[in-house]
């Protein structure tokens, strides 16, 4: 995972949610992640991660890779519905999409949302060493990532891993973790020297603040209709009836957005590259 392509995504966009302010992408994400949680209705959690999809078309990012990036925690919800199995497809389906739409909502975020605003926005409401804290395993994490996937790559062309040679496979991966250990302290105390030679002396300089206009609020107005729907659902039984509609408006929504990005070649098309 390129942290750099991340960071290029959210500073190059032009759409509108590159535009809003990250604290109205926060509530989305927020209202996205109550709705995931109180919903245990397959139909809906499609519906929102095909409002999330149309969502990412209009971005203008590429699309497939956004779309693959959220999909890494699939691969647990598929091993938490496989753990967990009861003979139900449905209960299955509904853990995957449930880490799907969780996941696509806080990419969407930092896809369009430069992270020092993403820490200036939550500044206000955590104390600020936490916000720091936080601010620092962002950062790490990426890099950690990227780090184990060269260490993969490296384990792969010098034959250390191999495609049924497990007990070989798990020695050589347990010394790489074990030298990525020791890199990663390595980097952290690089970091450290490197904010202290900037200035850093306990503080993060804060971002700048701008006014608000009505397109700005958009992504509010989207986490509040999908949240008073999965609430809505929650405690009315006789909605289920028409949650297929919910479906139906969904994909529509898609539709349109492609559509929409489709035809305005001009302000641009991407959904490769």
């Amino acid at each position: 995972m390129d942290i750099g392509l991340i960071d290029y995504f959210a500073n190059s966009g032009k759409s509108f949610l590159h535009r809003s302010p990250a604290i109205h992408k926060i509530i989305l994400v927020v209202f996205v992640l109550a709705s995931v949680v109180v919903t245990n209705d397959l139909i809906l959690l499609l519906s929102i991660y095909l409002v999330l999809t149309a969502l990412v078309i209009l971005t203008r990012l590429p699309f497939f890779k956004i779309i693959s990036i959220a999909a890494y925690p699939a691969i647990f919800g598929v091993l938490f519905a496989a753990a967990s199995w009861n003979g139900s497809w449905i209960r299955g389906g509904i853990i995957v999409l449930k880490a799907l739409s969780a996941a696509l909502a806080m990419v969407l975020l930092i896809v369009t949302t430069p992270y020092p605003s993403v820490f200036t926005a939550i500044n206000p409401f955590l104390p600020r060493i936490v916000v720091e804290g936080l601010f620092l395993t962002y950062r790490s994490l990426f890099i950690l990532l990227e780090l184990m996937g060269n260490l993969i790559r490296a384990l792969r062309v010098r034959g250390g891993l191999s495609p049924r040679g497990y007990i070989k496979n798990i020695t050589n991966f347990s010394s790489g973790i074990g030298l990525l250990l020791v890199r990663g302290f390595d980097l952290s105390e690089k970091l450290y020297g490197v904010m202290k030679i900037r200035g850093y002396s306990g503080k993060m300089a804060e971002g700048e603040k701008k006014g608000f206009s009505q397109k700005d609020f958009i992504p509010v107005v989207i986490g509040i209709l999908i949240l008073v729907l999965s609430v809505v659902l929650w405690f009315e039984n006789d909605f289920n009836r028409y949650h297929v509609f919910v479906l139906i408006v969904s994909v529509l929504f898609v539709v349109i957005a492609a559509s929409y990005v489709y035809f305005n070649r001009d302000r641009g098309v991407s959904w490769k590259s």
